[in-house]
């Protein structure tokens, strides 16, 4: 059994136990930048992942500008966020391989950096192809960032000290998402695409000091021989499993599955290799993921929850800026500041939440109830005329604003409320592969739904454009006269009629997919609450 963690200035800590000698910010020792680093300590925890919950958040919310400045195609546009997911799976997989030869300091240091020219790669790319590459490297660097702080805060903190750490931890998160479309907004406004990218930069790299000062240096074995081998085919295993499943999905939207014989193919190979997989890790003594975990009924339940939480997150902040910009023609920047200011109101129920919790027994009907609040903003936002103006969407984006709140923090509470240190180090990377896969196939799915929606809908619509429909070409006549009247010849005026009356068609197709993307949200979120309502393990 891979150990806890252990200070890499001790004696390695037997199998499964706690690390050894005082606790980072304890009582004892003399060095008097100790309150310092212990306040350091707390928020570093925090603004690491902050930072890709930022960058993340960025590229969901202004994909569309993203994938036209590199000319992408929607198919191309999953690849760059699949690369980042499946990358980052593996570097949570690598995670412990790393910390017992480095130890986390300079693990997060060392990732931080990388990161940092991770983006500036990404900001600097001119093609589909460097920019999937950049995302790539970025995911490995930053994909387990989330799981080794987390995990620091369970284990290294005292048991005093740990609550506020934690509340410190989830915080920051959600600022770090809720200052993603504010930044963003501004930035593709007055800049280009590319600044989406390079403005993580200079944070990472003064992460990378705040990381050296404050992360104590601990989970280095001195004693290798005491920590897990992690062998390489395993690896390699899981890393072809996800990329074949990918590969299905991404095909299966242009191809059927017995069209040609490469997809069966690679479906099994992707399933024989995730079963050899988990096979080997349910038997090696040190595995990457401990999945005896999974026998426990109520992290079961919780996965699920997660999985849901995330998938229904990153569809909704995929569709919420194309509706507003497309939809109801609001401008980048003013798109911005209504999702930055929705999100900023969730921070503040955050506060609020913290200082309740406490006297909520039944956290089942918080879950339930933020599921069903996704459900009305999704119906809400459904039935709103395409010229709704600002005014009509402040209650939708405060009951948006809510969901995380209700749906999430619960869960992360009563998942892991039984596990000791060893298994909730595990179980946590387990989570958050989890929590990167939904990311991913949330993006992936929702892409191609809005894609065959779109091209229904302009299919439907362009059908009475034509010359037999009386009430077209009146509508075509009166348009051309209006232009001629308006100054443009009358040789140019019927060409223009028509091009004004495609764009009006392509944004009523567009306008459509975007609700129905919204009706297939609620469906979803009806299964969650479904889901969530049914499971006694919730109360």
């Amino acid at each position: 059994m891979t150990p806890a963690i252990p200070p890499s200035n001790a004696a390695a800590s037997p199998p499964g136990g706690p690390p050894r000698g005082p606790a980072p910010g304890s009582a004892g020792g003399t060095d008097p930048l100790r309150p310092m680093r212990v306040k350091a300590y707390r928020y570093a925890l925090g603004l690491i992942p902050g930072l890709e919950f930022f960058e993340n958040a960025l590229l969901v919310y202004f994909a569309v500008y993203v994938s036209g400045g590199v000319d992408a195609s929607p198919k191309e546009f999953v690849w760059m966020t699949t690369a980042y997911g499946i990358a980052s799976v593996l570097a949570i997989l690598k995670q412990q391989w790393f910390v017992e030869r480095i130890g986390y300091r300079r693990y997060l240091t060392a990732s931080l950096l990388l990161y940092a020219c991770g983006a500036v790669l990404a900001g600097t790319s001119e093609s589909v192809t460097q920019l999937v590459i950049a995302r790539a490297f970025q995911g490995f660097c930053a994909g387990s960032w989330m799981s080794s702080c987390r995990i620091l805060a369970q284990v290294s903190v005292p048991a005093e000290r740990r609550g506020k750490t934690i509340q410190t931890f989830a915080l920051l998160l959600f600022t770090g998402s809720a200052l993603a479309p504010l930044i963003g907004g501004l930035l593709v406004s007055e800049y280009t695409w590319r600044t989406l990218f390079l403005c993580t930069a200079p944070p990472a790299v003064l992460l990378a000091g705040l990381a050296w000062f404050a992360v104590p240096d601990v989970g280095r074995l001195r004693d290798r021989a005491t920590g897990g081998r992690y062998p390489f085919a395993p690896f390699m295993a899981f890393a072809l499993a996800m990329g074949a499943f990918q590969v299905v999905l991404q095909e299966m939207r242009y191809t059927l599955w017995l069209q040609t014989p490469l997809l069966p193919l690679l479906t099994v190979v992707g399933v024989g290799a995730l079963v050899w997989f988990g096979y080997q890790q349910w038997q090696h003594p040190t595995p990457f993921i401990r999945l005896q975990s999974l026998r426990r009924r109520e992290f079961q339940v919780g996965l699920v929850l997660y999985a849901a939480y995330y998938y229904l997150a990153n569809t909704q902040s995929y569709l919420m800026p194309r509706l507003l910009e497309q939809g109801f023609g609001f401008t980048v920047e003013h798109t911005g500041q209504l999702l930055g200011y929705s999100a900023l109101l969730t921070v503040f129920l955050l506060l609020a939440y913290f200082r309740v919790a406490k006297f909520i027994a039944q956290k089942k009907l918080l879950i339930v109830s933020g599921f069903l609040m996704t459900i009305a903003t999704s119906v809400w936002l459904g039935a709103m005329p395409p010229d709704a103006g600002q005014s009509q969407l402040y209650g939708v984006l405060a009951l948006k604003a809510v969901f995380g709140i209700f749906t999430v923090l619960p869960v992360a509470n009563l998942t892991f409320r039984t596990f000791d240190h060893e298994s909730f180090v595990h179980g946590y990377r387990l989570k958050n592969i989890l929590r990167q896969l939904s990311g991913s196939f949330a993006v992936s799915t929702i892409v191609a739904f809005e894609q065959h929606r779109e091209a229904l809908h302009r299919t439907r619509l362009t059908e009475v454009a034509n010359p037999y429909n009386p009430i077209f070409t009146q509508t075509l006549d009166a348009l051309a006269n209006a232009l001629t009247h308006a100054g443009i010849a009358a040789s140019q005026a019927r060409g223009a009629a028509l091009a004004q009356i495609a764009q009006t068609i392509e944004r009523q197709a567009a306008f459509l997919s975007f609700i129905d993307g919204f009706h297939f949200i609620a469906i979803v979120a009806l299964c969650g609450a479904i889901f969530a309502a049914i499971q006694k393990q919730l109360n």
